[in-house]
């Protein structure tokens, strides 16, 4: 079984019909779908609510506790659920995920210049 964490401002609100989809066919393989969302703790029954109307099954929404900031929550998150993978619009929330968690980046080209982020990296990301 898959344990697979997705977000939801900017991933899933930005392909809902995508998401809905995808976790629907995970869900029927029987694998978990949790929704890591950096959102008020208070508003949690208003974010599973918009899941539901955005079609998307899932098994559980998650909000931060206290005053954590964004790649501390995902990574913690990440750890407690032994998430498979992450599902994410921000490279900096992938960035400090336990080492078994593999991350997705959900790239806007409208935010991310991605040839720059590249480059950035340098030719390291060119060795095999």
């Amino acid at each position: 079984m898959l344990r697979i964490g997705i977000d939801l401002d900017n991933t899933i609100t930005e392909l809902p019909e995508f998401f809905a989809l995808l976790a629907r066919a995970l869900r029927a393989a029987g694998h978990q779908v949790h929704i890591v969302s950096y959102r008020d703790a208070k508003d949690l029954d208003k974010s599973r609510a918009e899941v539901r109307d955005l079609g998307v099954e899932f098994d559980e929404v998650h909000h931060p506790r206290g005053s954590e900031g964004i790649p501390e929550f995902k990574a913690r998150m990440a750890r407690e659920l032994k998430l498979d993978m992450l599902i994410d619009d921000m490279p900096e929330a992938l960035i400090n995920l336990p080492g078994h968690t593999k991350r997705m980046w959900l790239c806007d080209p409208e935010v991310y210049d991605l040839g720059a982020v590249i480059r950035s990296l340098g030719t390291q990301i060119l060795k095999f």
